[in-house]
């Protein structure tokens, strides 16, 4: 009897150690410090039941890394503007992401911040992003067309590589441009180059693997090194 009743109590006590564990890990939720949103951590209904849109909260000052790595149920995620900081590779590999607009006070996309997201298609930069890092938006297949603000100075070395990018016009503004940027971008048939553009780097190897580009549009003077295949049809603008 003694047994019974004390198979009976542990029993009991696992079951409620799962109901409560089901209770708090039933739905996705944000884990939050001090302004800062450390994790995305995906609940039980994750796959059965995915959330499509993501709002971050209004508040939020700084995105950690791999805060939403793996994070395949998003498509739109929602960045509010008190947002200020986003750290490296915090949306590595949202495999499913669609849709995002970044955060009007943001200077910088860090490293390998959206690699991976295959599915990325529509990307609104904000007026104030003065950086993008190396990697950004590596093998992101689906983007084919991005617009850049003025305020950009620099674009690392391999951050639009592998993407669907078709027409590209770097923005009047931009100080440097790293090498292989653009390396197997498969689809790239066009690119206009600013007059402020004073470096490219890795003397100037920026189109590896790039079969489709037809045409490079660069100022009157430009003499800063460039690599690309002698079927490449150069225009000049004043």
């Amino acid at each position: 009897m003694r047994n019974y009743k004390r198979r009976k109590k542990i029993i009991l006590v696992i079951f409620i150690a799962i109901l409560t564990y089901i209770c708090l890990n039933f739905q996705s939720k944000f884990i939050i410090k001090d302004n800062v949103l450390l994790e995305y951590k995906r609940g039980i209904l994750a796959d059965i039941m995915p959330k499509k849109e993501i709002e971050i909260p209004y508040g939020v000052t700084e995105i950690r890394e791999k805060a939403f790595k793996n994070c395949s149920e998003l498509k739109k995620v929602v960045i509010p503007d008190s947002v200020v900081k986003i750290n490296s590779c915090a949306f590595l590999d949202c495999k499913n992401l669609i849709e995002v607009k970044l955060p009007k006070n943001l200077t910088e996309i860090p490293f390998a911040c959206f690699s991976g997201c295959k599915q990325l298609r529509t990307v609104v930069l904000n007026e104030k992003l003065d950086n993008i890092d190396m990697f950004a938006f590596a093998n992101c297949k689906d983007l084919e067309y991005i617009d850049f603000p003025n305020s950009i100075r620099k674009i690392d070395e391999f951050s639009f590589c592998y993407t669907g990018l078709k027409k590209v016009e770097l923005p009047e503004g931009l100080e440097y441009i790293g090498g292989e940027v653009f390396m197997g971008a498969e689809k790239l048939e066009e690119i206009k180059f600013p007059k402020s553009l004073e470096i490219i780097d890795a003397k100037g190897y920026l189109f590896d693997e790039c079969p489709n580009l037809k045409k490079i549009i660069l100022p009157k003077g430009f003499d800063l090194d460039l690599v690309y295949d002698d079927t490449v049809s150069i225009e000049y603008y004043d």
